[in-house]
């Protein structure tokens, strides 16, 4: 499970959410005590999700997600201010680990996601934060309501550093490679080692000036991959489970498995949500984290009893000061200095705040709790006496220990939900995985004459199926579009049919990103193994998965994109198949399920799948074309 996000990787979350600029804000909802969601509104593209979770992670999501009934106080002011507001701007400030959108609502609006320590979201207005989910007070900056928003001091840019600067940095280093990177040109303990494997180099060495021109060459190769190239996402898998999500290929992970994700939002997605097989165990279902919901809010509001009733009491032990100061401000309003009154007010070390557009000053208070002394600030209505302001802090604790009352007997009522559920679940049966071979790790079928036929399903398993699994007898075969697998037809000696070779082609159309676009047909090429060459031209290198064709390639058109899950024995084991529609036409099987390029999710059909075959989701999903899917039959 991926903890923290890193500054590289806000970089890359936020080139891939410039979509949602143009887009509104419907609805926002605390999750969490750490976990913000916001519904937002795209035109001609619909509902967003953007979910936020404190100091570790910011991306848009497409989970059905269960969001409380009653929003907080917080959520209820945010909303206040944000309802229907225009994005107009997503960007990462400096390259830090904040990202700023900027919006536009009844004024210009600036809301901040601070994605480390602790995190933080604060609300800014034109003049001065609005709206802190926490206050918080450090030497350098201030998070509270009325106080200029500051943002955390610089760090270093590694991608715009030249020549000299590095120099200068590596030469004045005392640390070793790995940490100078890390540290002094701020790209964090994972990018650090990136960069040393890039380069070949021991990243414990500490005479590191001498590299001065393969880090900067290393920094600009992964400056490209970042903010040029089109993206390439990976989930990081490691002993089943998923540890990492990455915005392109890393070295650093070679020995590890990876998956080819279609957009970074969806990697991080997976990532930090741990699904069932991520874990090795069963995720909470829906009404379990409800309950973890309920229990979170009558601890919220216990909490808010307390803090009420400790308000309260404070304004009775300080009735006079409190008096004091609310006829001093009734006076100043009546009069014609009013603005010399409140500025002569707050000169005072316990008057921090007189708005007198909303109606409310905030004093700090001490006293006696619990026969503790505490100090606390305090929300005062100029409105109100001091009996009516202390009174209405004692109605909101009321109000609360009632709504503790009623998420009492609404967790009685999920408590009995969960113990029904878990009955049924027990007389399922569970899903057994089909036995596993040596080709389930890639993309495969087999051919109507019995070939076996495998193809990558992410740069490291396509570069393996090549180098390890393409032989002389073999054939090789490509779709003629960006982002398709390598296929290998395999054979142990002799010809393969011409039957083999166009259903191999078809496989290659189906798992090409062609699929995603939804068009109706493909075309792919076959050569022989000998043409396959990882050589590239002088001065070029290839990437990982990639490879150079020389001579002739023999095209073969117009193949429709469909494709059929198909139950078969193999080497008298059962077996469930994605194989392309020309593989399984006039064949008998006992479940056979044809589909096409749809709208509907791929993992929505997979579920449907995994309970028609009898099998994990997870088997079933890893077989799918990249892109969503329409059934078409079914046997």
């Amino acid at each position: 499970m991926k903890e923290q996000m890193e500054s590289l990787e806000i970089a890359a979350t936020v080139r891939g959410s410039q979509d949602i600029i143009g887009g509104f804000v419907q609805k926002v909802y605390q999750l969490s005590d750490d976990e913000i969601l916001f519904r937002l509104h795209v035109p001609k593209e619909g509902k967003k999700l953007l979910w936020f979770k404190l100091g570790r992670g910011l991306f848009l999501t497409d989970r059905d997600i269960e969001t409380p009934m009653t929003p907080s106080h917080y959520i209820m002011l945010l909303r206040k201010y944000l309802g229907n507001a225009r994005i107009t701007t997503v960007k990462q400030h400096e390259f830090d680990r904040v990202v700023v959108m900027e919006l536009q609502g009844r004024q210009p609006l600036k809301l901040i996601f601070e994605v480390f320590g602790k995190g933080n979201l604060v609300l800014v207005g034109p003049k001065h934060i609005l709206l802190p989910l926490r206050s918080e007070t450090w030497k350098h900056r201030t998070l509270k309501e009325g106080e200029n928003y500051l943002y955390p001091p610089s760090r270093r840019m590694p991608f715009d550093l030249e020549r000299d600067d590095i120099e200068d940095i590596l030469k004045n280093s005392k640390a070793d490679l790995v940490r100078t990177l890390a540290v002094e040109f701020n790209l964090g303990g994972k990018y650090a080692e990136e960069v040393c494997t890039r380069m070949g180099v021991d990243k414990n060495i500490r005479d590191h000036v001498t590299l001065t021109e393969s880090v900067y060459h290393t920094l600009q190769t992964m400056k490209k991959a970042v903010y040029t190239d089109p993206l390439e996402p990976m989930l990081i898998i490691s002993k089943g489970s998923v540890v990492d999500a990455v915005p392109f290929h890393l070295n650093i992970y070679d020995n590890e498995e990876s998956k080819e994700m279609e957009s970074y939002h969806k990697a991080l997605d997976l990532a930090f949500i741990e699904s069932d097989d991520d874990k090795g165990e069963r995720a909470p279902s829906k009404i379990e984290r409800r309950l973890a919901r309920q229990k979170s809010s009558i601890e919220n509001m216990s909490n808010k009893v307390e803090e009420s009733m400790m308000t309260a009491d404070l304004i009775y032990q300080n009735y006079t000061e409190c008096e004091k100061l609310l006829d001093a401000i009734r006076r100043g309003r009546e009069g014609e200095n009013r603005e010399e009154v409140f500025e002569e007010l707050k000169k005072s070390d316990d008057v921090l705040e007189i708005n007198d557009l909303d109606e409310y000053a905030v004093i700090r208070l001490s006293g006696i709790h619990d026969e503790e002394e505490v100090t606390t600030n305090v929300r005062l209505d100029f409105r109100k006496d001091v009996n009516e302001n202390a009174q209405k802090y004692y109605q909101t604790a009321k109000k609360n220990r009632k709504k503790i009352e009623g998420a009492k007997e609404a967790i009685k009522r999920t408590e009995k939900e969960i113990e029904k559920d878990l009955k049924v679940e027990k007389k399922k049966e569970r899903k057994k995985p089909t036995v596993q071979f040596w080709f389930d790790r890639y993309k495969w079928f087999i051919s109507s004459e019995g070939n076996l036929i495998i193809a990558g399903k992410d740069t490291k398993t396509n570069e393996e199926a090549v180098k390890k699994y393409l032989e002389k007898y073999d054939r090789y075969a490509h779709a003629d579009a960006g982002g398709a697998p390598s296929v290998v037809v395999k054979k142990d000696e002799g010809e393969i049919g011409e039957r083999t070779i166009l259903e191999a082609c078809q496989f290659a159309v189906v798992h090409s990103k062609e699929w995603k676009r939804g068009v109706a047909s493909g075309t792919a090429y076959w050569v022989l193994p000998e043409q396959v060459s990882k050589t590239a031209e002088s001065g070029e290198s290839l990437p990982t998965g990639a490879f150079v064709i020389r001579g002739k390639r023999n095209y073969i058109k117009d193949m429709p994109m469909k494709a059929s899950l198909v139950e078969i024995t193999y080497d008298d084991k059962r077996k469930v198949m994605c194989a392309p529609s020309f593989a399984t036409e006039g064949k008998e099987y006992d479940k056979k399920v044809s589909f096409i390029p749809g709208k509907k999710k791929s993992g929505d059909f997979a579920k449907e799948m995994s309970d028609f075959f009898n099998v994990p989701v997870t088997e079933i999903q890893k077989q799918l074309p990249p892109g969503g899917i329409k059934e078409i039959g079914r046997s």
